[in-house]
C-alpha cells in the first residue's frame, strides 16, 4: 500500500524549476511512509518551517505539501555572507484509491509534518467467517 503512493517532483533534493528571487529555492523534503492494517503515515521533514506556514492540499487524487521558511537576520546584525537562503519545502504524491482523501490528518512539531492518511472501508482487511456447510 505505502509503495503505491506515487511520488511526483523529481529525485533531487534542490530543485531549479520555480526558483526565483521572490520566493528562494525549492527543495524536496525527506519524507518516510509507513503503513497500518488501516491507515498510512506520511512523515516529512520541513525543518525551520512553522506550523502556519505549511499548506497541504488534495486536487484529483494528488496530495500535495509545501511549506515556507526564512532566514532572518538576527537583530541588530547584518548579514555578511549567507548560505542558508528563505525557500519553500515542496512534495507532491498521487493517492490510490483505498485513501480516503476526505480523512487526512496533519500535525507539525519540532520541523516535522506527520500526515495520517485513513484507507477507505473497502480497502481495509476483513476476517471471512467460515461457517460449517
Amino acid at each position: 500500500m505505502a509503495n503505491a503512493l506515487e511520488k511526483t517532483g523529481g529525485e533531487v533534493a534542490r530543485t531549479g524549476n520555480g526558483e526565483s528571487r521572490d520566493t528562494g529555492p525549492i527543495f524536496r523534503p525527506a519524507t518516510d511512509i509507513f503503513e497500518k492494517d488501516d491507515v498510512v503515515t506520511v512523515v516529512i521533514d520541513m525543518p525551520g518551517v512553522r506550523p502556519d506556514s505549511v499548506d497541504v492540499s488534495v486536487e484529483n487524487r494528488s496530495l500535495t505539501v509545501s511549506g515556507r521558511f526564512d532566514s532572518p537576520d538576527p537583530e541588530g546584525y547584518r548579514r555578511i555572507h549567507a548560505e542558508y537562503v528563505p525557500g519553500t519545502f515542496e512534495r507532491a504524491f498521487g493517492l490510490p484509491d483505498s485513501i480516503d482523501a476526505d480523512a487526512i490528518d496533519a500535525s507539525h512539531r519540532d520541523g516535522v509534518l506527520t500526515l495520517t492518511l485513513k484507507k477507505s472501508e473497502a480497502a481495509k482487511p476483513k476476517q471471512i467467517k467460515v461457517q460449517a456447510a
